[in-house]
């Protein structure tokens, strides 16, 4: 009787420490599997939880609606920035080499210092098997700089800005190759499928082979909807988009239609795999849509001012979303300050490592925040302070201050996309493969029509109705005296306030100039006519030899010049006295 007793004791002890253990999120869980879509170009109002009619998103929706929708989401105003902060977790402007200014064009050799850890190096620390697919753009001059060889265990995609979706060319001057490689070697032998369907095709293998037990961080940077403006070939995907008359953003609509089906086939590959129950899914884009001149893809950031390459909300107030079954509080629009450096930090801590091993970053962990809604985030952040191009900008609460201008890119442009008739929006998103892998592989109800339909009033940016788009263009320019928005009261930037909070301007003037301090100030770097894939089998791809120059920080930008020139000038020699002898 008194052994019953002593195991009765024990058993309900132990139940009893096990429940508080769970209670508090004490129990240490198998680390999530992480899948990140990065769009690129991506406008704010191309995707339907942010109110437009005009291009059916259902599987980029779900996701929001069963995760959270990321409403003060901050990115970088290109691609180049916005790539090293996500995967450093620091403000560009830290690391020289010109990463807070222009995207890396093909042939300069520039790229990410490679004294710097990146997010898929610090998870293979963790048991992570890490892959990426699509765009890499962070360098690639020597080949210490491509994706092999900063953490991923494989890589298929392209190296540079872009590529055309059939054919994998890139271009830059009088310079034109082929852009795609598997690792380290060029992938030639494609068939011509569309790009969006060859990195959706690669994941999905990717998927289906992965070893369950270990983690896998999966990173597909998609081509799409960068330009080249190069419709899918789909006749069912002309039928959702035809009542687009302007015939660019008709094509536009394509190429998000199918982002949008690579988003519910992969999500769907996780739930046949087992795996979709202990993952963590990020969606969001590099940066606003080009709208109009370089590299204009007719995306619409309506109503935000701006688009890609400026600070106002249009270029760098990015769409984004976050699911995992692992949120404590999903099925929400956070209005958090979230900035794209914060993701490493976040999906470190999610992943369940120390933050410690980070060092000082500027990023922050979200994940609590993120997954129980309360807890504090962060009250400030830097946009981007670009002194070639004289524009900075910081956000401090429902604040942001802005000093330059880039011209005719901070109007106003884009379709509003509330005008078309559509299927019932609601009835489309359940219907949905995001929503329907859910219900299946999950076991649960998916978020409910009307709690959708409240959420996407939510994720909805309302302006002044008293002015029209047109009359908006009119605004005074922040070339000749700083801007101060209230970005919450008014987020389509259209009242300069910065007379009345004048304690709030000095304060944000403060926190640029301390950053001010802190830039590693850009050195130009030219196009190196070495670099011609034409050397190289009509292929970009690395033409330094490794350890030939290693750039580390501005300090040794201009030894580091000296020594490639000299570098590339013995090659020149060498070739000229072959062909002579």
């Amino acid at each position: 009787m008194c052994r019953f007793f002593t195991i009765w004791m024990c058993t309900s002890l132990l139940h009893l420490i096990l429940c508080i253990v769970c209670a508090f999120g004490l129990y240490e869980t198998a680390p999530p599997h992480i899948i990140v879509f990065m769009a690129d170009d991506l406008g704010w109002n191309d995707v339907g939880f942010h109110g437009s009619n005009q291009i059916p998103t259902p599987n980029i929706d779900a996701l929001g609606y069963n995760g959270i929708i990321l409403n003060r989401h901050y990115v970088l105003p290109s691609s180049t920035p916005s790539r090293i902060a996500f995967f450093t977790g620091l403000y560009p402007i830290r690391l020289g080499m010109r990463m807070q200014g222009e995207g890396i064009r093909g042939g300069e050799p520039r790229g990410l210092p490679l004294n710097i850890k990146i997010l898929p190096e610090y998870l293979r620390g963790l048991g992570y098997t890490t892959k990426l697919i699509g765009k890499w753009h962070m360098g690639y001059h020597t080949p210490q700089y491509t994706p092999l060889h900063r953490g991923f265990d494989t890589f298929l995609g392209f190296y540079n800005s872009h590529i055309s979706y059939y054919d994998y060319r890139y271009s830059n001057k009088n310079m034109s190759g082929y852009d795609m490689h598997r690792g380290d070697d060029p992938a030639h032998g494609f068939n011509r499928e569309y790009a969006t369907d060859l990195f959706t095709d690669e994941a999905i293998r990717i998927i289906e082979n992965h070893e369950v037990p270990r983690p896998l961080y999966l990173q597909l940077s998609h081509l799409a909807v960068h330009g080249p403006l190069e419709q899918p070939i789909d006749e069912y995907n002309d039928r959702e988009t035809i009542q687009i008359r302007e015939p660019n953003r008709r094509k536009y609509a394509k190429m998000v239609s199918k982002l949008d089906k690579s988003v519910g086939a992969i999500v769907h590959a996780l739930g046949e795999k087992g795996m979709l129950r202990d993952s963590l899914i990020l969606f969001l884009t590099d940066n606003g849509a080009p709208s109009i001149g370089r590299c204009g893809n007719y995306g619409s950031n309506y109503p935000l001012r701006g688009t890609k390459y400026t600070l106002h909300e249009g270029g760098v107030r990015g769409v984004a979303a976050l699911w995992s079954s692992r949120l404590q509080k999903a099925a929400r629009v956070s209005n958090e300050l979230v900035h794209i450096t914060d993701w490493l930090p976040t999906l470190y801590s999610a992943a369940g490592g120390d933050l410690k091993d980070l060092g000082e970053i500027d990023g922050i962990d979200q994940w609590r925040v993120l997954s129980e809604g309360y807890g504090r985030g962060r009250e400030k952040l830097l946009l981007n302070i670009n002194e070639v191009s004289k524009t900075e900008g910081a956000i401090y609460s429902r604040f942001k201050l802005l000093r330059g201008e880039n011209g005719f890119y901070d109007g106003y442009y884009g379709d509003s996309g509330r005008t078309l008739e559509t299927p019932p929006y609601t009835e489309v998103v359940l219907n949905s493969t995001v929503s329907q892998s859910i219900t299946y592989h999950l076991g649960g109800p998916v978020t409910q029509p009307s709690t959708m339909l409240q959420l996407r009033r939510d994720g909805t940016v309302q302006c002044d109705t008293n002015l029209t788009y047109s009359d908006k263009r009119l605004l005074t320019s922040c070339n000749v005296t700083e801007c101060l928005f209230d970005i919450v009261n008014d987020p389509c930037e259209t009242k300069n306030v910065a007379e009345v909070y004048v304690r709030i301007a000095k304060d944000l003037d403060r926190y640029l100039e301390y950053y001010g301090h802190i830039l590693e100030r850009q050195m130009i770097t030219r196009v190196d006519w070495f670099a011609d894939p034409r050397m190289r089998n009509d292929t970009w791809e690395p033409w330094i030899n490794s350890g030939a120059v290693i750039y580390v920080s501005n300090a040794a930008d201009m030894l580091g010049n000296l020594i490639y020139y000299i570098h590339i000038s013995i090659i020149f020699v060498s070739i000229l006295l072959n062909n002579y002898i």
